[in-house]
């Protein structure tokens, strides 16, 4: 089976994917994907980096992606160069941690008379950034309430105003995937408009918190 490297659309989409530094797609001439190579960060384990891939393949392209052909290898960022194409993965160096990415430290929800409030915390090294959103206490809307106060924590991380459009909770194949779109007000240059998102993997509301982060993260990452 011959081989191709021309998917540049799939291959951005992965590169926003928080924790993956570097990426090639290989397909067939029908532009079937059938090797999949990552180096990543150590933020996370190589199995919820595949996981991430094939959420953004289906949500974003369609794609049913099988593990079996994603390949991860994981490095400490700094060690990646431009035109390197031997990494290795070194288990003893420890990444640096980024220090413009905010990491989600908590999220609590209570009610309030008929709403639902929720306070979402997030940290950047010693630091700490709250944001706090309330609406209907039915779940059907929780996601968004969620969405708004991770963006509310973001507020002064990002410098201009930035609005929800959409925060939910989809099933893709046999997976449950947050998915966030917002928009951001950019000086001269108008609305920019972002989208992030994150599996499932305990409760729906870390989730979408989670594609808030996804959303935001190349922006903040400068």
């Amino acid at each position: 089976m011959t081989a191709f490297h021309f998917f540049p659309e799939f291959e951005d989409g992965l590169r926003r994917v928080p924790g993956i530094l570097r990426v090639r797609v290989v397909t067939t001439a029908d532009g079937r994907p059938i090797e999949i190579h990552a180096i990543t960060d150590m933020s996370k384990s190589p199995k919820d980096f595949v996981r991430d891939i094939q959420a953004v393949a289906m949500a974003d392209y369609d794609l049913d992606i099988d593990y079996r052909i994603v390949s991860i290898v994981q490095m400490a960022p700094e060690s990646v160069e431009v035109g390197d194409p031997t990494p290795a993965t070194d288990s003893s160096v420890e990444p640096a941690a980024p220090e413009t990415r905010p990491a989600l430290t908590s999220i609590s929800v209570s009610r309030s008379g008929g709403d639902a409030v929720v306070t979402v915390s997030l940290g950047i090294g010693e630091s700490v950034f709250s944001g706090q959103a309330a609406g209907p206490s039915a779940q059907i809307h929780r996601p968004r309430i969620v969405g708004q106060a991770t963006l509310a924590a973001l507020t002064e991380l990002l410098g201009i105003p930035a609005h929800i459009e959409s925060s939910q909770v989809i099933e893709i194949g046999v997976r449950d995937v947050a998915i966030t779109t917002l928009t951001l007000e950019i000086p001269r240059l108008g609305e920019q408009v972002l989208c992030g998102s994150a599996l499932v993997r305990g409760d729906a509301e870390d989730a979408v918190a989670r594609s808030v982060l996804a959303a935001v993260n190349r922006r903040l990452s400068g």
